[in-house]
């Protein structure tokens, strides 16, 4: 069943109460919200899951605010966990974050965010900001925008491209071939890029926080910037010298970058495991997030490391959808019923 299909069940779900509901067991102290990409317009994006509307981020935060739910940083967020003290449950509290580092979170997000006084973070690679390493999806998004049709050679197949729908189809197509095997594929796509005059670095310096704009908001005080490695890659697939690495090279130069303690991380694809949160903790984490949905509980001071979220994706920009997440109600269908406390 398709996302258009499901959304009135999701609208009686939460105007029903029955959401709401189900949060008395499963809402826990509050919930981190994932975002990626914000922009005026996303109807003629290709991967619309990384995108939200600048206008939908503005009627989450206005939800929550007439909702009295407040909006508070990691930070915040950690002492909650480790003390939540004797909070009614209307004042369940949401951290907002961004994924990747780019840049259109500083010019379309950040002006919304200050107009309603939220705290967020940013989780940066490295990669996406210095211009280094193999953003495919950044090359592949360009890719199917500027041509009407494309040969993947190590797919042997090519692509129709003319429709916008044929360059979704297509690029979603590439993108499901790549994340099968990342490691081995993505390497495979440059022959195709360099073909077709893609230059990576020029599609991370388009998508990508400049160094600039990452010094200002290590700055800004409504902003963390938090940890997401070096290259992006599944650390759950890499040696585990090399999966530290990319924690820890990652941490030291956003430090370097900008002048102040980086204490946050996110799995890069919400990839990870036991192995991952130890190698978190020696890079000198003090909390990582998963993408493994559910909300937080003070059951997490003993799971910093392994701390759920709630995705948030172009295909639902749905405020029922979102405020059912907030009461737990995935994680309630997910463990039919079972533990609300999500970990691994």
């Amino acid at each position: 069943m398709g996302c258009l299909d499901v959304r009135p069940a999701w609208e009686l779900l939460y105007r029903s109460g029955l959401s709401a509901a189900i949060g008395r067991g499963y809402a826990g102290i509050g919930a981190i919200f994932a975002f990626h990409r914000v922009a005026p317009d996303v109807s003629a994006r290709l991967d619309r899951e990384l995108y939200v509307s600048a206008g939908f981020l503005e009627a989450w935060l206005a939800s929550l605010r007439k909702a009295g739910v407040p909006v508070v940083s990691m930070d915040d967020a950690v002492e909650r966990i480790r003390d939540p003290g004797p909070r009614p449950s209307g004042r369940r509290f949401v951290v907002v974050a961004f994924d990747d580092g780019y840049a259109d979170v500083v010019a379309h997000a950040l002006p919304i965010l200050e107009r309603f006084d939220a705290p967020f973070t940013v989780h940066v690679t490295t990669e996406l900001v210095d211009g280094r390493g193999c953003p495919w999806w950044l090359g592949l998004e360009r890719l199917f925008r500027e041509n009407d049709a494309v040969d993947v050679e190590p797919m042997e197949r090519a692509f129709p491209a003319g429709s916008l729908e044929e360059k979704r189809s297509a690029a979603a197509e590439v993108t499901a071939w790549v994340a099968a095997d990342e490691e081995q594929r993505a390497p495979l796509l440059r022959r195709v890029f360099d073909r077709y005059g893609v230059s990576l670095g020029a599609a991370a310096r388009e998508a990508g926080l400049s160094l600039e704009q990452l010094r200002a908001l290590g700055r800004h005080p409504l902003a963390t910037v938090g940890g997401h490695t070096t290259s992006h890659p599944d650390l759950t697939k890499l040696g585990e010298a090399q999966a530290y690495r990319e924690m820890a090279d990652n941490k030291a130069w956003l430090e370097d970058v900008c002048g102040s303690p980086v204490r946050h991380f996110a799995y890069p694809h919400g990839a990870c495991g036991p192995r991952e949160a130890a190698l978190a903790r020696k890079a000198g984490f003090e909390t990582a997030a998963t993408v493994r949905s559910g909300c937080l509980f003070p059951e997490h001071r003993d799971h910093l490391l392994l701390l759920p979220r709630c995705p948030v994706r172009g295909s639902r920009m749905w405020l029922s959808f979102l405020h059912a997440q907030r009461h737990g109600v995935p994680r309630f269908i997910q463990s039919r019923g079972g533990c609300p406390v999500a970990t691994l």
